[in-house]
């Protein structure tokens, strides 16, 4: 199976790979415009004829929680930040 480079990222393909590491394993290999998946079962029970429709799914879900996480982190940053503040452990 074939990502294109220019759409999803090698982390969300990564995540991706661990999330369903239970059910497949996954061979990633980059080439200039895309990123090449191999999916083998990683037990016998494995449905490979949903495999990379399960992949993909799991893919764009990934790179919606990367996308996610970016536009939040200063957010996130100040909050955390905020919270650590007031409870003395900075104290010294």
């Amino acid at each position: 199976m074939q990502l294109s480079r220019a759409v999803f990222s090698v982390e969300a393909v990564k995540r991706a790979s661990y999330s369903l590491m239970a059910l497949y394993d996954v061979s990633v290999t980059l080439s200039d415009d895309d990123i090449v998946c191999t999916l083998t079962p990683a037990t016998k029970a494995s449905p490979m004829e949903t495999a990379e429709r399960d992949f993909r799914r799991e893919v764009v879900d990934q790179d919606l929680r990367i996308s996610i996480e970016q536009r939040t982190e200063a957010y996130r940053d100040t909050i955390l930040g905020l919270a650590f503040s007031r409870t003395g452990l900075q104290d010294g």
